[in-house]
């Protein structure tokens, strides 16, 4: 660990604090509230350095840092892997910023990381940024085209999306990767939960019922209650369950 921390402090172990009032979009929880707020004008805070060409500087940088993981572990991918790891713990802990940062050396260090895409694309759905997020997550989606969590993932943003008509993709998409979804995997229960809720905002309420039934029946966690009482409202549940 002293030589992870020495390549941390060689390319600056960046950790501040950024406010969110965004659900996660991944299954990951955050545990700790965040009260700080920050707004740099840092490439390192921004999804993939910001997809802007790096300064000469900022590429020394990056050799450095390169040269310091291929020291210390037994290849890229590992590395990659680790810093992923650590983005998710400080996306656990509400310390978006850096969460970003680290999500960012995880790109730099192996550009086909499937969690890369996913943490930033996580961090920016949290951030209330839906298209960027959607973008984020649509790439790595591309990377791993079966994962049916990541599926899901995206389907809940492109229904947020339609919710709050952004631009993104629309209702139909994400319709389709929740169904290709539980082809893949037919015990995610989340995956029922939101194609209740498409269902729902589709005024298919009978369907919405069944969808949230199987969703219950594979696991009660996911049950939103809040939205089981909307649900209520448009029409009874038929099986009597939710009253």
């Amino acid at each position: 660990m002293t030589k992870i921390l020495s390549i941390l402090i060689l390319f600056g172990n960046f950790c501040v604090n950024a406010q969110t009032t965004e659900a996660l979009v991944s299954n990951r929880q955050v545990t700790k509230p965040v009260t700080n707020q920050t707004d740099l004008p840092d490439v390192r805070v921004l999804p993939l350095f910001g997809s802007k060409k790096k300064t000469d500087t900022q590429i020394a940088q990056d050799k450095r840092f390169l040269q310091q993981c291929d020291q210390h572990f037994p290849d890229r991918t590992d590395a990659s892997k680790f810093f992923s790891e650590r983005g998710w713990e400080y996306v656990s802990e509400g310390k978006l910023d850096t969460a970003i940062y680290r999500f960012n050396l995880s790109f730099l260090l192996n550009p086909q990381n499937v969690d890369a895409f996913w943490g930033l694309g996580t961090v920016s759905y949290q951030q209330g940024k839906f298209e960027e997020s959607s973008n984020l997550l649509q790439r790595g989606l591309s990377l791993a085209p079966e994962n049916s969590m990541l599926m899901v993932d995206v389907a809940t943003v492109q229904i947020s999306c339609f919710k709050e008509k952004r631009n993104c993709e629309d209702l139909e998409g994400a319709l389709a990767l929740l169904y290709k979804s539980i082809q893949v995997d037919s015990l995610n229960a989340n995956a029922f939960l939101k194609l209740s809720i498409a269902e729902y905002l589709q005024e298919h309420y009978d369907k919405s019922w069944e969808y949230m039934h199987k969703c219950r029946q594979l696991d009660l966690a996911f049950v939103d209650m809040l939205f089981i009482q909307d649900l209520i409202a448009k029409k009874p549940d038929p099986q009597g369950i939710f009253k």
